[in-house]
């Protein structure tokens, strides 16, 4: 699901970008902070828990220590809560800087407009 979402958010600053999407910034301004927000959010949380706060205790023996390395290991693994919230992080600064863009889209068009009826 991540990656669909990931395509979305791509696909939708790829558009930005070129120039084929633009928005007026008081209408994109309430979402742009939010999405500023959530990213802020992530970004705090990927700093505070980069890795597992505390060891998982699971016995002192072979299998209770296997259990804890492998509970570990999805906290913040290469496949993990930590590695999706690091790529929603990702996309969530990739649908600002696509708003960002929008808008950006949108006052140039604004202008050269402006400037024909002058």
């Amino acid at each position: 699901m991540l990656e669909a979402i990931g395509s979305a958010v791509n696909n939708f600053k790829a558009a930005a970008v070129s120039g084929q999407v633009s928005i007026e910034e008081d209408a994109a301004r309430d979402a742009v902070q939010r999405i500023g927000d959530v990213y802020e959010e992530l970004t705090d949380l990927l700093s505070k828990g980069g890795q597992s706060a505390t060891e998982v205790q699971l016995g002192a023996n072979p299998v209770g220590q296997a259990m804890a390395q492998k509970s570990a290991g999805r906290y913040d693994g290469g496949d993990s809560f930590m590695a999706v919230v690091q790529q929603l992080r990702d996309q969530t600064k990739t649908a600002k800087d696509a708003l960002d863009q929008c808008i950006e889209n949108y006052l140039h068009m604004d202008t050269n407009n402006a400037g024909k009826h002058r």
